[in-house]
């Protein structure tokens, strides 16, 4: 009864939405369910009735001409929208993305204006500054690493509040075939970064679902996602038998740690194991469980006792910095523009944290 008390209030509220004929499509229990909001036409969604729960592609769509589908507590308005300009893929919608913080031009039909509708990259889109778009050329421009969907036609332009990201997951083709990797996209999806020069273009090479983030054509990438904020390590176990030299295929572009050593056999870094951007090796009959992606920690999972230490290698030199690491050591927050990489650009023995080669990182320290 109350969900159809706030429906037929917001309809007698929007006198403006009637007339387009909009339709309330709602998720109630988190369950998907399907609605048709007309017979043809570009469908859009006017007014959300939920709390942040509407993300277009993750919590709601379009099925079939007219139709639109929503879950996961996804409520809202929706319809269609005849006279909205249509890009070149046959709807409103236009990607543009800046790589390698490249500028970067988009074709677009920017006749009846052009708004953001939602931020692909971690590098803020800023109107003027990192996007913009010219109406006499009918081009979209972005920049300095700016990647985005954005809307053409007349549309209110308001402020963006930006999602809470703070996971990630790593994703990889690595045969070039389509890849899927479990994450919550319910709060979108923005790539950190690639690994390696393939193009990652979204909705060709990268794009997400309601099960997660899938890649293909040899992408491989980090994405910001929703995180579960509890303090997980992907780990891999590497060994050498017969003393042989062995090769582990991992992710390792946010550092390796050493977590256990299975064999007799000493493990030493950079003599008898050691990492690369293909993976972990390991010699000399070194067998050992590793930890992917260097113990970098949500802020969330940060325990309330724990010590913050900021630590800067500044000029690029080595700097080391006084900490009683006998609890451990993570990293909470990159600060300057060098990767930090565990036991590469920084690293902690029991009595201080170093960095160097440009690495500028808060830490957090055990007590």
């Amino acid at each position: 009864m109350r969900g159809f008390l706030t429906t037929c209030a917001l309809l007698l509220a929007l006198p403006s939405i009637a007339r387009a004929q909009a339709v309330p499509c709602e998720s109630l229990e988190r369950e998907y369910r399907e609605c048709r909001v007309s017979s043809a036409g570009v469908i859009r969604m006017t007014y959300e009735m939920s709390d942040n729960r509407c993300i277009e592609g993750a919590t709601w769509g379009t099925k079939m001409d007219g139709v639109v589908w929503v879950t996961r507590g996804c409520r809202g308005m929706f319809t269609t929208d005849n006279n909205f300009v249509k890009g070149p893929r046959g709807d409103n919608r236009v990607v543009c993305e800046s790589e390698a913080g490249a500028y970067t031009v988009c074709p677009a039909n920017t006749a009846a204006g052009v708004a953001l509708s939602r931020q692909l990259g971690m590098k803020p889109c800023v109107e003027e500054s990192t996007w913009g778009f010219d109406r006499e050329k009918s081009q979209i421009w972005v920049d300095d690493g700016c990647r985005a969907e954005f809307i053409l036609g007349p549309a209110v332009k308001t402020e963006i509040e930006p999602p809470t990201l703070n996971g990630v997951v790593v994703c990889q083709s690595l045969d070039g075939n389509r890849v899927q990797c479990k994450a919550d996209t319910s709060q979108g999806v923005q790539i950190i970064r690639s690994f390696n020069q393939a193009r990652c273009g979204f909705g060709r090479e990268w794009g997400y679902d309601r099960k997660g983030v899938w890649v293909t054509n040899g992408c491989r990438a980090a994405f910001a996602v929703k995180g579960n904020p509890k303090a997980t390590i992907a780990s891999i176990v590497c060994e050498s038998n017969g003393d042989a030299r062995n090769e582990c295929v991992a992710e390792t572009h946010f550092g390796v740690a050493l977590v256990r050593q299975l064999s007799e056999s000493e493990c030493v870094l950079d003599k008898t194991w050691g990492f690369d951007n293909d993976g972990i090796w390991v010699t000399n009959g070194c067998r050992a469980q590793f930890a992917l992606g260097g113990y970098r920690l949500p802020a969330e999972a940060v325990p309330p006792s724990a010590t913050k230490v900021i630590c800067d290698s500044l000029d690029g030199k080595r700097n080391v910095c006084a900490a009683d690491t006998a609890r451990g050591v993570g990293l909470v927050r990159q600060l300057g523009e060098t990767d930090c990489v565990l036991n590469r650009t920084w690293g902690y023995d029991g009595s201080a944290i170093w960095v160097s080669d440009g690495c500028n990182a808060e830490f957090a320290v055990g007590r």
